[in-house]
């Protein structure tokens, strides 16, 4: 093959692949057309007047979920700002596809207005050669029901009471017929998805939540807890907050007696039973030769040491009396008995002793 001719069948590829690479990148291109202008997209309220800019209103959702204050039931208005991408060639075959899971929606576009959740706009080459109209859409969040997992019998689809999904989308896309989307180019983001919720699921959370707290104080964390927070995540709410209520009761029951009041009811008893063996052991003529005003002074130090012990006694069931539990209360009020035993069973010890230095 001669250099000459090799020269131009090399031309003849470089103008192809030039050719083909061209194709490409407009094809590529072709695919982002249009942008959504989250800064000056909004939306608002209807049933509070609030108006918030597009990306605050998503923000809400990712925080504590207590906070949030769409429910369902509330109609909101989106109101959305598209542009096109300049210098960027659209097919004729271009369209927008704008959908929705509100309930009861109405989408207005340009002069036209739809009731359906999914709508076909901006269609055909004088559309694209025009601005892109400001899309507004106002519905009503949905109540918060959505697709849970039952426990071995995952098989089965079943529905709960929790946050569901809610969104509003707009897609780019092709379409032959002008009424079903062939193929999708690009979602246009961000996308509006958010969830609804009510006031009664987040006050049922944090009954849960306050209820579970006051029970691990009480006795640690156990595998009921976990599954009590496991029956609200899917679904469940009130069950949930019932099961909880009764927990956190079972869990005061079952709530060990504070060690101190342990290590209090452990001294006194040796003390008692320490001042006992020794009168008993005197007065039947034990320890001859041995000092009695020595063990009368002991004695009565002893009986001075229950009433130290009697007075922390108190300081706890004073702590408990003054409890929002029952049971907590009750416990006071049987301290408060033994509390009253032990400076008897003191003044009793004294008399001992007074008794032992007589002999």
């Amino acid at each position: 093959m001669s250099m000459k001719r090799l020269f131009y069948v090399s031309l003849v590829v470089l103008t192809f692949g030039l050719l083909f690479l061209s194709v490409g990148i407009g094809i590529a291109s072709a695919q982002d057309v249009l942008r959504l202008d989250e800064d000056k997209s909004y939306v608002l309220n209807l049933e509070t007047g609030s108006k918030m800019s597009y990306t605050k209103f998503l923000e809400q959702f990712e925080g504590d979920r207590r906070k949030i204050n769409i429910f369902e039931g509330d109609r909101l208005e989106f109101n959305i700002y598209v542009s096109k991408i300049e210098k960027i060639h659209i097919p004729d075959d271009y369209v927008l596809k704008l959908e929705t899971n509100l309930e009861n929606p109405e989408w207005k576009f340009g002069d036209d207005i739809y009731h359906s959740a999914e709508v076909i706009v901006w269609k055909g080459k004088e559309e694209h050669e025009r601005m892109v109209p400001k899309v507004i859409l106002s519905g009503e969040v949905p109540k918060p029901i959505r697709k849970v997992k039952e426990p071995r019998f995952e098989a089965y689809d079943i529905y709960g009471i929790g946050e569901a999904e809610v969104y509003v989308r707009l897609i780019v896309g092709e379409t032959k017929d002008g009424a079903t989307l062939e193929t999708i180019r690009k979602k246009l983001e961000p996308t509006m998805e958010f969830f609804s919720t009510s006031e009664e699921i987040q006050d049922a959370e944090s009954e849960i939540d306050k209820n579970l707290e006051e029970a691990r104080g009480k006795i640690g964390g156990t595998d009921l807890e976990e599954d009590i927070r496991k029956l609200y995540e899917e679904g469940h709410p009130g069950w949930a907050s019932m099961l909880s209520e009764h927990y956190k009761k079972l869990s005061v029951a079952a709530e060990p007696p504070p060690v101190i009041l342990y290590a209090l009811l452990s001294v006194i008893v040796g003390l008692i039973l320490g001042s006992g063996f020794v009168y008993v052991y005197v007065s039947r003529g034990g320890g001859k030769g041995v000092d009695v005003s020595k063990i009368s002074s002991e004695l009565n130090d002893t009986s001075g040491k229950i009433e130290e012990k009697s007075s922390s006694i108190n300081a706890i069931s004073t702590r408990f009396a003054r409890s929002e539990d029952d049971e907590k209360r009750s416990v006071a009020r049987d301290l408060i008995r033994i509390r009253a035993s032990l400076n008897e069973i003191s003044s009793e010890i004294r008399t001992i002793a007074d008794r032992i230095k007589e002999r």
